[in-house]
């Protein structure tokens, strides 16, 4: 029955469908073939132009790479060589002065030398006078004038300064290497400026000094050689010293409460004021523990001596306790008489021990016996008296 089927159905087949159809499917499946081999092709051709091209750009990116490091140190060299020049036509001891790829002015020499140095001098220290001393040293007979820019201009520029501009200047008419200052100097120094005050030489460390307007505001005078340049000092600035003081706050707090400052005056508030003196207490709690913590060792052994010296004479007893402590030899006798003075004499730890132990209580019953004992040997010893003083006499007689 089921080849009866399969071989009707494939009659119906061949009798349904023309041979011009079966042709079109024929060379549409040699078609299909086709693209697909052509395709393969395509991506392989594909795949080996995006390598060369990759292989391409590496060369090139290589190349410019090459081409940019030659630049650049042929441009060193010049660099080089133009410094060596501009250091060959100063003198040896103005060398260290002139700035990085500028050229320096020889000084005039016969009429004194006017240094200009600006800044905002914020709470003057010891970097602001290393600096004013290498200005008024670097050259013989220096006029030092110092620039302090105003409130307005600083906050604006550069931020909340701690003292006042008036404060800042007073400052600075105090130091011994400053002889003129002027108050509301310009953020910029511009060659007007320099010609209004007959400045020769301006002097800041050699770093760039960049604002909103350019990279380095004293590069105008640095290409005129008026440029003298100084030294930071290295671990030191105003910046450090606010840091430090907002780092140790709460150690500030307490010193200037300390020293009678109100809550009110140091802006800081109760629950602040409180944690404060807590704080305060626990730490001098901590230094009154670290001081007398060997006194307390101490009273702690001989607590643990006293114990023990108790507990040795209630197991042992006494009469062997006082044989071994008295009159036996040996690391016990030895480690007692070490130990004898709080044996025998009375402190607070030893009444304590005795108390613990319940020693206290016994002390008078044991005394008790002690004399009881006592009573009995020398009526014991009597009688052992009398018969030797008998015999001694009886003796004697007999000799006469």
């Amino acid at each position: 029955m089921g080849s009866s089927k399969q071989s009707s159905s494939l009659k119906s087949r061949l009798s349904n469908t023309s041979l011009s159809n079966l042709f079109h499917l024929s060379k549409k499946r040699k078609h299909s073939d086709d693209d697909e081999a052509e395709g393969e092709a395509e991506s392989e051709v594909d795949s080996q132009s995006s390598a060369e091209q990759d292989t391409t750009g590496e060369a090139e990116d290589t190349q410019v790479t090459k081409r940019h490091h030659s630049q650049k140190h042929e441009e060193n060299k010049k660099f080089e060589e133009q410094e060596s020049q501009r250091d060959a036509e100063l003198p040896e001891d103005l060398r260290k002065y002139r700035p990085r790829g500028f050229m320096f002015n020889i000084p005039p020499k016969d009429r004194p030398v006017r240094v200009y140095a600006d800044g905002v001098f914020d709470l003057f220290h010891l970097g602001h006078m290393k600096q004013l001393e290498q200005c008024k040293k670097s050259l013989p007979n220096v006029v030092l004038i110092c620039g302090v820019p105003s409130d307005t201009v600083t906050h604006k520029l550069k931020g909340l300064t701690v003292l006042s501009d008036e404060q800042r200047c007073e400052t600075l008419y105090h130091c011994k290497w400053v002889d003129e200052v002027i108050p509301d100097a310009p953020w910029c120094v511009t060659p007007e400026f320099l010609a209004q005050h007959n400045i020769d030489y301006v002097a800041h460390d050699d770093i760039p000094y960049g604002s909103a307007d350019s990279d380095d505001i004293y590069r105008p005078i640095k290409e005129q050689g008026k440029f003298l340049t100084t030294q930071r000092t290295d671990g030191i600035s105003t910046s450090d010293i606010i840091t430090k003081i907002i780092k140790d706050y709460d150690k500030y707090l307490v010193r200037n409460f300390a020293r009678g400052a109100t809550r009110q005056e140091l802006n800081v508030s109760w629950l602040k004021k409180n944690e404060l003196d807590f704080k305060k207490h626990v730490n001098e709690f901590r230094a009154y523990f670290k001081k007398n913590q060997e006194n307390l060792n101490n009273v702690s052994k001989d607590l643990y001596f006293e114990v023990r010296e108790i507990l040795l004479r209630k197991t042992l007893g006494r009469k062997l306790y006082s044989k071994l402590a008295g009159d036996g030899r040996g690391e016990l006798q030895d480690t007692l008489s070490k130990r004898g003075k709080l044996i025998r004499e009375k402190s607070p730890v030893s009444d304590f021990a005795s108390q613990f132990t319940g020693e206290e209580k016994s002390g008078s019953s044991s005394k008790v016996e002690q004399g009881s004992d006592v009573h009995h040997e020398k009526h014991e010893r009597s009688p052992r008296r009398r018969n030797s003083s008998n015999k001694r006499s009886q003796q004697k007689k007999l000799k006469r």
